[in-house]
């Protein structure tokens, strides 16, 4: 009885669900609402809520920026992931741009390295380096901050910190959803298992990769849209040299 109430309708909304994704996938990006995990992430602050940015920062249009979904579900597959964050300064703006990867009880620091960047404000992409005591392990939540500071003094506490959670998860599940789903971009499949660090960064790659893109411009615009900070999307990748830190 179930089964002649409800089979046909579902097998007749499938293709079609399918089809707009396939279609459509800027459109698919702000319709995503993945059911939230058993396990997640806490919560960070992917804009600065610094006491003293009047002081030593100037003002910007946009405020530093941390591209984070932000919900309870920042997940990676990546025992070595990439992240990504809005700089809102000239390099000469910047007196300390410092990245920092921690674990849990933010105890023990994982990765940690100074930034220098080039001239132009804009898109700054961060890969943990592929070294065994780098590696995020299953299950584990770890902590990153983004510090920056504009004028050099004294203080402890930087002028300006962004902040959030990552957790790695176990890969098995999207392998299954991805033969069943060919037809879909990587980052789909990701944002459909909350897997939001991996989709923004295969995202991000394929359009910086190919900017001109009208299809991937699209689609990172709404991804941006649907993360809350559409005022990056026309931002470029910016170049940068990093200055590694003992641990």
């Amino acid at each position: 009885m179930w089964q002649s109430r409800f089979s046909h309708p579902l097998i007749l909304i499938f293709p079609l669900l399918l089809a707009l994704w396939v279609n459509n996938h800027a459109s698919a990006i702000g319709q995503q609402k993945p059911t939230p995990p058993k396990t997640g992430t806490p919560t960070g602050n992917p804009r600065p809520g610094a006491t003293r940015p009047a002081l030593n920062c100037p003002q910007t249009q946009i405020p530093l920026t941390a591209i984070v979904a932000n919900n309870g579900r920042d997940h990676t597959y990546s025992e070595h992931p990439t992240l990504w964050f809005y700089i809102p300064y000239h390099s000469e703006q910047i007196s300390h741009l410092e990245f920092l990867l921690l674990d849990e009880s933010e105890r023990k620091t994982i990765y940690r390295t100074s930034i220098k960047l080039a001239n132009q404000p804009g898109i700054l992409k961060i890969t943990v380096p592929a070294e065994p005591q780098t590696a995020l392990a299953i299950n584990q939540n770890y902590r990153w901050r983004l510090n920056l500071d504009c004028a050099p003094d004294s203080t402890i506490e930087p002028d300006l910190v962004v902040d959030g959670w990552i957790r790695r998860i176990p890969s098995v599940n999207i392998q299954s959803n991805h033969q069943a789903n060919v037809a879909l971009q990587p980052y789909s499949v990701y944002i459909q298992n909350s897997i939001w660090y991996d989709a923004i960064t295969n995202l991000a790659e394929q359009h910086f990769a190919d900017p001109k893109d009208a299809k991937l411009s699209a689609a990172w615009t709404e991804l941006l849209k649907h993360l809350g900070f559409a005022e990056v999307s026309k931002s470029p990748l910016v170049s940068f040299d990093l200055v590694r830190a003992e641990n």
